[in-house]
């Protein structure tokens, strides 16, 4: 039985995997050199112990704890464990289409098959409910189809973070942890661009310059357009006063509201209402993958 999915990275192909087998193995040290070609592709995560592996060219790599390995399908190998401390792994056994396009966005490669990840207990906490899941009925492959494809999911999002600067990342916390405040907050009226840096120990101008660079708006842009995005739901929801709305999102003056509303969405409150709108009002910020409520 076969899951198929269609993927953009992969080049619009058709990625096709049919899970062969599953299995863990506790291995003894007086374990005889495993050589074979691959009959399929072999996924393997080091439990515990070491052993050595050597690839079709001859390339030798020492595996330990918190090693994972890639197996390709018609390669040749070589494998035994150390005879001082043997390895244990779990593994899964694939075959399909797409393949070498999959694992490459996960990191590996024909002459790089070996990963060493830091904390490996996520991977193994999916390949333990995969082994356990695995009896070939038709309800349970398709579980563990679901398990192997958040593994694969996993290592690309690992490989992404490690292409990100570090700075990129401590930016992309930053702005996450201070739009989740504003949106929690944004009902208040007093809350201001000086009030929002002072909280995160920053300065307004390092504030500004976090959002422009994020988001391509300054603080108070966001602010306002988060509220009136908040007053559009509101109106769609609940059909409400427009003297109501204003006090809803934080303005005291609902003049001021109107006048804001109306440069963002470029109609008045009371026209929006009146037209019925159904538009998303939140388009604006799921589109930057900002939307944090």
């Amino acid at each position: 039985m076969e899951i198929a999915l269609n993927i953009d990275n992969l080049d619009d192909k058709n990625l096709k995997i049919n899970i062969k087998k599953v299995g863990q193995e506790f291995c003894d040290a007086r374990k005889k050199t495993t050589n074979c070609i691959r009959p399929c592709y072999a996924l393997h995560f080091v439990l515990f112990g070491k052993g050595t592996l050597i690839d079709g060219n001859g390339k030798r790599y020492e595996l330990g704890k918190n090693d994972t390995f890639l197996l390709y399908e018609n390669e040749k190998y070589s494998y035994c464990p150390d005879n001082q401390d043997p390895w244990s792994y779990i593994w899964v056994e694939f075959s399909g289409t797409g393949i070498n396009e999959l694992v490459a966005l996960c990191g590996f490669g024909k002459d790089n098959i070996k990963k060493h990840i830091k904390d490996l207990n996520d991977f193994i906490i999916l390949m333990r409910n995969m082994y356990e899941c695995y009896d070939m009925s038709e309800v349970q492959y398709l579980r563990c189809s679901a398990y192997l494809m958040l593994i694969f999911g996993k290592f690309i999002e690992q490989e992404l973070m490690a292409k990100t600067s570090l700075r990129d990342n401590r930016n992309k916390t930053q702005i996450r942890n201070i739009l989740v405040y504003i949106n929690n907050n944004h009902m208040s009226p007093s809350l201001t661009t000086e009030t929002i840096a002072q909280l995160h120990g920053m300065s307004v101008r390092s504030l500004n310059r976090l959002f422009l660079e994020m988001l391509d708006m300054t603080p108070i842009e966001y602010l306002n357009a988060y509220r009136i995005s908040i007053a559009c739901e509101g109106i769609q929801l609940y059909n409400p006063a427009m003297s109501e709305v204003a006090g809803w999102v934080g303005f005291e003056d609902e003049a001021y509201f109107s006048r804001v509303f109306k440069s963002i969405k470029g109609i008045s409150p009371q026209e929006y209402k009146k037209n019925g709108s159904t538009d998303d009002p939140f388009l604006w910020i799921k589109e930057k993958g900002m939307l944090f409520r």
